[in-house]
């Protein structure tokens, strides 16, 4: 075993597998927030269209299921902030 995580992290097949799947619902989560924006953008210059409506009712459901299966990206402040930001004060 090595003295840091970086030496084992070939070796832990667990953390990289979490790793894979974070990163694919971290991308997941902002292509859907881009449509929702880009959707939600077209709506405004056409308030009748019925497509975008159910476009972005459907956008925003995507987006909920997402944050209750990964809430920290919903959250305000970011917890990578907290971990490796400078401390406040």
């Amino acid at each position: 075993m090595g003295m840091w995580l970086y030496d084992d992290m070939p070796e832990m097949k667990d953390f990289q597998a979490l790793r894979r799947e974070m990163k694919r619902l971290e991308k997941e989560y902002l292509d859907l927030r881009t449509l929702l924006r880009d959707a939600e953008a077209g709506l405004r210059f056409d308030s009748d269209n019925e497509y975008l409506r159910a476009k972005v009712k459907y956008l925003n459901k995507r987006i909920k299921d997402i944050e209750k299966k990964s809430p920290r990206l919903a959250d305000d402040h970011p917890l990578e902030i907290s971990l490796f930001g400078p401390p406040h004060g």
